[in-house]
């Protein structure tokens, strides 16, 4: 896979902020844009950033057109999406692949912007950063990755659990578990051979979590990749859980016995408290045996 890397950006710059899924609360991105502030850059409002119909931040125009405005902005030169919840995979007609192809800019999100930035992948090879959002509170991991994420610099994590030794390298591609398995067998579907599998949910029942991971491997997806990164499955039935029908680390150890790659759990990606920053579509390495991930 040859992506496409977006310039880095230079203190001073400016930074787009689109609500692609469901709307925001009132104050809800106050912190979020002192955040940028302090750390030198400044912040342009999508004309409909606060918009609501329902579950969604306006109407899907209304919301592509935000996303596309900033694309071809030349004052803006990252784009980062308020929040995640609901509707990002709305979007994915509607865009104008092209344009962005001819003007490639950073985009960040997390979550539910899953569906959109594996999107752009597919249709434009365009690199993404996963794991910030303008609600999400930030911490010094955060921080550090985010920031090395948007000027362009390398950066190392060791944390998580490695559970298949061994050392994978390939361009991270994932996010969000039920964001990548509704994509799948549409044409928005991201090409997974020689990848790292990167995933990681919220509110998943251990029944649930089990069909996903069956259907990327009916998908014939871990046979594609060439290392798996599995992230936190944060209030979902786990290691404390009592229920009779098993708990999410009960599914996740049971399909990690059949894995051949490279694989690392636990890794601080996700919806915890501590959770990093991560390019979709760029190449790292993961070194399971020493629980690392270079990027």
């Amino acid at each position: 896979m040859r992506s496409l890397y977006p310039a880095p950006l230079r203190p001073g710059d400016t930074i787009g902020l689109v609500t692609p899924s469901s709307p925001l609360m009132p104050g809800a991105i106050e912190a979020g844009v002192q955040f940028l502030e302090k750390n030198g850059f400044k912040v342009k409002l999508g004309n409909h950033i606060y918009d609501s119909d329902r579950f969604l931040a306006g109407s899907d125009i209304d919301r592509t057109k935000d996303l596309m405005d900033f694309f071809t902005d030349s004052t803006v030169k990252a784009i980062i999406a308020t929040r995640g919840g609901q509707g990002s995979q709305r979007l994915l007609p509607l865009l104008d692949y092209d344009v962005i192809r001819s003007h490639p800019k950073i985009l960040v999100g997390f979550s539910d912007t899953t569906a959109l930035q594996l999107g752009l992948l597919k249709k434009t090879k365009l690199a993404t950063y996963t794991g910030f959002t303008l609600t999400v509170q930030p911490n010094t991991l955060i921080e550090q990755t985010l920031m090395a994420c948007l000027s362009g610099k390398s950066y190392r994590i060791t944390e998580g659990i490695g559970v298949c030794p061994g050392i994978a390298k390939g361009p991270i591609v994932g996010g969000n578990l039920t964001l990548l398995t509704t994509l799948m067998g549409t044409p928005f579907q991201p090409e997974f051979e020689g990848s790292i599998l990167l995933i990681e949910d919220i509110n998943i029942e251990p029944y649930n979590l089990d069909r996903m991971f069956s259907q990327l491997d009916l998908a014939g997806i871990f046979n594609q990749v060439a290392g798996i990164i599995i992230g936190q499955f944060e209030n979902s039935p786990g290691k404390d859980s009592n229920s009779l029908e098993g708990t999410v680390d009960d599914v996740i150890n049971e399909w990690i016995s059949h894995f051949k790659v490279p694989c690392i759990k636990d890794f601080p990606y996700g919806h915890g408290a501590k959770r990093c920053v991560l390019p979709i579509g760029k190449e790292v390495i993961l070194d399971a045996g020493k629980n690392t991930l270079s990027i």
